[in-house]
């Protein structure tokens, strides 16, 4: 296993996990159309002081993330997504990915991160507790950034306590 920067080689792989772990059945269907970041990582994440992970098993693109520089030390965690069989025991990926990307926004000066996720996905919403993250109301967001779902949930972690 190996978790790794983007590269455009990658984008294909990438979309594949992101509609298939999108589109599961438990939600309104969403496209890359609701989502053209997919098709512009190097600019909305890396090039705007961002970065954008994934990690790979023998080559192939089994889970991303994404982290979008809003400025002013805030960070949004984007395309945070694995594949069912590398969830949990014995890989923890999303808890290796997530670590990367933590390191990555303390050591650019990051103070503040946002996500939003859907209302639906009890799972996400327990890492991102574990993790320290707090839930927050829409208007409790301190930017307005595209997000594909309308009942999304909103949480923020300070980087600074």
């Amino acid at each position: 296993m190996q978790i790794r920067q983007f590269i455009q080689s990658d984008t294909e792989e990438i979309i594949a996990l992101v509609l298939h772990c999108q589109n599961d059945g438990s939600r309104p269907v969403v496209t890359v159309e609701n989502q053209t970041d997919l098709l512009q990582i190097q600019e909305k994440y890396i090039s705007g002081g961002g970065n954008f992970w994934v990690a790979a098993d023998s080559g192939k693109i089994v889970a991303s993330i994404g982290l979008m520089n809003y400025g002013k030390g805030v960070g949004i965690l984007k395309k945070f997504f694995v594949y069912e069989a590398y969830r949990g025991a014995p890989h923890h990926l999303g808890r290796q990915l997530y670590d990367t990307l933590l390191q990555f926004a303390k050591a650019n000066g990051f103070k503040t991160l946002i996500l939003d996720t859907p209302k639906n996905t009890n799972r996400a919403h327990k890492f991102y507790a574990k993790a320290g993250f707090e839930q927050i109301t829409k208007e409790q967001l301190e930017i307005v950034y595209d997000y594909p779902y309308d009942d999304s949930d909103f949480f923020r972690l300070q980087l600074n306590k």
